[in-house]
């Protein structure tokens, strides 16, 4: 061999180095990769309950909202088809596509204890279904005037058997570290009942 030529190739020294160098990136990678999924985990039961949330909301929105008026004749006292209570609304509404197309239907919206707080609880045609569980406080509320000549106000209850009120709001408080509610505040566009 002449003095001019190298050799190719990695010393000893130089193939331990890259060796450890590899092994301290494996070693950094299986402790963040835990982290990682446990993240995408997160996000994805976040990105659940948001859809729960929504999909809840969106429901509460059309089936009050767009309540159909009925009236109910018991002698010469005519009253509109709506409770409104603190805990409890019972009012018709139209189905919804997967409870068909039968026409309106009762729907009753109470707040139950459970377990671990209190739930929302959505009733139509004999099927119970939780919109919200675990909640710390729920509250219905209803803005409107419930007296002829007095102003509208919000109220814990409405009491008015002629009208609907103008709005409906639910307010639901949700337990430590669950996802918050917005205030639900619902108009209500039926208008007023037919002659």
């Amino acid at each position: 061999m002449s003095k001019g030529s190298s050799q190719s190739g990695f010393t000893l020294i130089e193939l331990l180095v890259s060796l450890a160098l590899l092994g301290l990136m494996m070693s950094l990678i299986g402790l963040a990769l835990p982290l990682a999924m446990k993240a995408a985990g997160r996000t994805s039961m976040l990105s659940d309950e948001i859809s729960a949330i929504e999909t809840a909301q969106h429901l509460l929105r059309r089936q009050i909202g767009e309540m159909p008026v009925y009236i109910i004749q018991q002698g010469y006292d005519r009253r509109v088809l709506f409770t409104g209570q603190p805990d409890r609304m019972r009012f018709p509404a139209n189905p919804v596509a997967a409870q068909g197309h039968d026409g309106p239907r009762l729907i009753d919206l109470e707040i139950a204890p459970s377990g671990q707080g209190l739930r929302l609880v959505y009733t139509a045609g004999g099927e119970a279904r939780d919109l919200a569980v675990n909640a710390r406080r729920i509250v219905f509320s209803y803005y409107g005037a419930p007296e002829k000549g007095k102003p509208p106000a919000w109220h814990d209850g409405w009491k008015d058997t002629a009208h609907l009120p103008l709005l409906a709001r639910i307010q639901i408080e949700p337990s430590a570290g669950a996802l918050p509610w917005p205030d639900l505040v619902i108009a209500i566009k039926a208008g007023p009942p037919p002659p």
